[in-house]
């Protein structure tokens, strides 16, 4: 823990080159770092040319490679190619991608102080590595990356410093396992440290083992390196989508609409695709338009899922038509297929002889299941729907239509024929009966003429 931590901001340093990796005893492995960061405790600082009398750690200035000492944790990206680009106290992560933790260790004793003459005032003793990050980050959090040395018979028993890390996107962080290793130019170099790295009392380092023991003077220096890899948060989902189409010619075509004649069947498949992250317990159903202008053919009730096909015990369609058939669980980015088959009903069904449209809806309803899923999780469903045109012109359809000759049978043809009897005569009685009054009116006029 930083007990006491009293942070600094430091300056911006530009480094032209550093040795990453020690191989052999030979440099390997120049990077380039850019710095800005916190550190602690605040504690007496050296240079090159006046090295510490006393064991201590990270304390020089104007190191040739690493520049500020107490700015020793940094961290890149590395690419997909393995290339790294810049070391860096800042650096913005992202999902799908590894990054390198550097952790600079240096006993700034001069090597005068290595001997029994000076009583090994330079020596430093049980010196241990401990570092943390954080396990998670959301999208713009951002994080510390932490590392502490601590030692024995040294002027400052514990130094720290940290780098930032910002989210880019909701990330999981975790170490690589076995990536962990100590880099320097002793036997030791290149070894697997424990995963007590990770720990509050840390690892110990070394030079030729990892005894703890750290001599002073820069040839003894080194770095523990680490990869951590971040993983995208991937949001618990539970969204499907559906589609409704219909065939005519046994499955070589689907379209959303189509013609028929009545008493003609059709295909009518619904396709359902998992597109969330959890896995759906899923429905199907149809309202067969209530029964108007088609019904179910018994048995035809398939349902596919994942190429797999299921045996459907809904011979009458009584499941699929009321409440539902069950397709099973799906995983996500699995998909489930029903086929059912209808036939459009007899010319006689029809109210016109014209042309009909039918509109034939389905549903399918998934509810999130499994491991993860909250009680409460509500069922969800989409519904999609195909145009079907049934052409019922020539058909002899009932329903409203006139015949041409009316039949002559039955009372009340009769009853129409006696007021139509009726009206003749009473027309034929009124004309001759107008003809009698005008000719007398005629007659009375010749009488009074002057």
């Amino acid at each position: 823990m930083k007990d006491n931590k009293n942070k600094k901001n430091k300056k911006r340093i530009f480094v032209s080159a550093v040795a990453l990796a020690i191989l052999g005893g030979a440099l390997v492995n120049v990077v380039k770092f850019t710095t800005v960061s916190a550190w602690g405790p605040e504690r007496q600082t050296y240079t090159n040319a006046s090295p510490a009398s006393q064991a201590v750690f990270n304390s020089i200035t104007d190191n040739a490679g690493v520049g500020d000492e107490r700015d020793f944790v940094r961290i890149v990206e590395i690419s997909k190619d393995g290339t790294k680009n810049v070391y860096s106290n800042d650096v913005t992560i992202r999902g799908g991608y590894d990054y390198d933790v550097w952790i600079y260790f240096h006993n700034n004793a001069s090597s005068t102080y290595n001997t029994v003459e000076q009583n090994y005032a330079g020596v430093a003793r049980n010196v241990r590595v401990s570092a943390a990050f954080p396990s998670s980050l959301k999208a713009g959090e951002k994080g510390q990356v932490d590392a502490y040395i601590t030692s024995n018979r040294t002027l400052v028993d514990k130094v720290w410093d940290e780098a930032y890390i910002t989210a880019a996107e909701n990330v999981n962080l975790a170490y690589v396992a076995g990536s962990a290793k100590i880099l320097n130019q002793g036997a030791a170099n290149g070894t697997v440290l424990s995963t007590d790295l990770f720990t509050e009392a840390g690892t110990l380092i070394g030079y030729n083992t990892l005894n703890g023991i750290v001599y002073g003077c820069d040839e003894y220096a080194g770095q523990v390196v680490y990869t951590i890899r971040a993983t995208t948060v991937v949001e618990p989902s539970s969204t499907f989508e559906i589609d409704k189409k219909v065939s005519t010619d046994g499955g070589a075509n689907w379209n959303d609409d189509t013609a028929l004649k009545p008493e003609t069947e059709a295909e009518f498949r619904i396709t359902y695709k998992n597109t969330g992250t959890l896995l759906q317990a899923v429905t199907a159903f149809d309202t067969l338009e209530n029964g108007v202008g088609m019904e179910y053919v018994a048995g035809s009730t398939r349902i596919v899922a994942n190429g797999t096909e299921m045996i459907v015990r809904d011979e009458n369609g009584g499941k699929l038509f009321n409440g539902g058939v069950e397709v099973g669980e799906i995983k996500p980015g699995e998909t489930a297929e029903i086929y059912y088959k209808v036939k459009i009903k007899s010319a006689e069904s029809f109210t016109s002889c014209a042309k009909t449209v039918l509109y034939n809806l389905a549903g399918v309803s998934a509810k999130a299941t499994g491991e993860g899923v909250g009680a409460n999780t509500g069922v969800a469903t989409l519904h999609d729907k195909v145009r079907i045109e049934v052409d019922n012109t020539g058909n002899g359809c009932g329903g409203g239509v006139i015949p041409t000759i009316l039949p002559n049978t039955g009372p009340a043809e009769w009853i129409l024929a006696g007021v139509m009897g009726t009206g003749l005569v009473m027309g034929i009685i009124y004309y001759i009966s107008s003809k009698r009054t005008l000719k007398r009116l005629q007659e009375q006029t010749k009488g009074n003429e002057p």
